[in-house]
């Protein structure tokens, strides 16, 4: 039997507007002077009270609804939850890029430039620290994460632990899009020498550069990453930036032209900020970076 009563029970709405716990006195007092007829309003609550035969059907009530979460369900959750990764394989990419960009600012301050050997070591070191920790964590147990797989026919949420295999497989993926991210260089390098030759008075070099140079140059640090993990896999210590560059060059020709890519970059002359172009030079620009 369900009974319900009401307590009277009530509050000041002027409490509603006290912000204070949340954000700093001057933006209260501003709330609290923008309505000042609310002050002293009460609100009346009504409340329910309920029999353990009203729990009863309450509880049966809600666990009969669509998509509703059980005790079970929530208890589940409330462990899983603070392990749940939406999506492993970017926090992989993005963990490997702030480390690119951390080596990168080093070589800048040390050297002033930087060359293609050192894009291609800043990609394979950034893989190796992230491989080492991915494999260290599963050594002393405290890699624990869940993904979420949908929901099931009943509308129930489904999760399951990542593997380890699952996990060297996102990052494997991860890696992927960043030794692709070279090639899109590689590619803008080109287009750039296009750019300044047009508008800024540098004669381009005669490179010969092969079809889908962009792939077989990214192929290269994704071939690295794999041999690295397997030898590492089978207990053998090796390098990924040594494996990276024996791979480009094996193929003297190729890495011989990637090398004069990177290498005859320079900063335009005449292409600053305030440049202004006709609308013809911008379509030349829009058609040498396509």
């Amino acid at each position: 039997m369900t009974k319900i009563s009401n307590t009277g029970n009530s509050f000041d709405i002027w409490n509603l507007l006290d912000w204070s716990t949340v954000n700093n006195g001057e933006k209260s007092k501003q709330m609290q002077d923008a309505v000042p007829e609310l002050k002293g309003r009460k609100i009346r609550i009504d409340s329910l009270e309920l029999s353990k035969e009203g729990m009863a059907a309450l509880r049966g009530k809600v666990q009969s609804m669509p998509g509703r979460i059980d005790m079970e369900e929530m208890m589940q959750m409330r462990e899983i939850l603070p392990k749940l990764k939406l999506n492993p394989e970017d926090d992989f990419y993005w963990a490997m890029r702030e480390d690119m960009q951390n080596s990168l600012d080093a070589i800048k301050q040390s050297k002033g430039n930087y060359t293609l050997d050192d894009l291609i070591s800043i990609r394979m070191d950034a893989y190796t620290r992230q491989y080492n920790a991915l494999q260290k964590s599963y050594e002393d147990d405290s890699r624990d994460i869940y993904i979420c797989d949908g929901s099931n026919a009943e509308g129930k949420l489904q999760y399951h632990k990542v593997s380890k295999e699952e996990d060297v497989t996102f990052l494997n993926q991860a890696f992927d899009r960043i030794a692709d991210s070279l090639g899109f260089t590689a590619n803008g390098c080109e287009s750039q020498l296009k750019i300044n030759e047009l508008f800024g008075g540098q004669k381009a070099p005669e490179l010969s550069l092969p079809d889908n140079y962009e792939e077989k140059l990214s192929g290269i640090m994704k071939k690295a990453a794999a041999t690295y993990a397997e030898q590492k896999k089978n207990g053998n210590n090796v390098n990924a930036t040594n494996l990276a560059l024996k791979y480009l060059n094996e193929d003297a020709d190729f890495s011989n032209v990637m090398h004069q890519l990177f290498s005859n970059i320079r900063p335009m002359r005449i292409l600053h900020r305030n440049t202004k172009l006709s609308l013809f030079q911008k379509a030349v620009v829009k058609k040498c970076m396509s």
